[in-house]
């Protein structure tokens, strides 16, 4: 059986000034959660899998993590000017 990509998390540093804030859609998600978690696998971004992917984004260093619906998160990076 062949396998994708493995999903990577975004990376707050790759982020700029004008661009602070990253989308991250279900299909990711799940994918990151799931790889995470292998023997207790989602299929819906449920709360625990929401609560998971917000305390995983807070310690990869991201300043904000907001659900603007069940499906989607949008990760914002404090960005300075130098």
């Amino acid at each position: 059986m062949t396998q994708g990509r493995p999903f990577e998390f975004p990376d707050p540093n790759d982020r700029s000034v004008n661009n602070p804030h990253v989308i991250v859609e279900r299909n990711a998600i799940l994918g990151l959660y799931n790889q995470a978690n292998p023997s207790n696998q989602a299929s819906n971004v449920s709360e625990s899998v929401r609560k998971w992917f917000e305390q995983e984004a807070m310690a990869r260093g991201w300043a904000k993590v907001m659900f603007p619906n069940q499906n989607t998160a949008v990760l914002e990076a404090n960005v300075a000017v130098s």
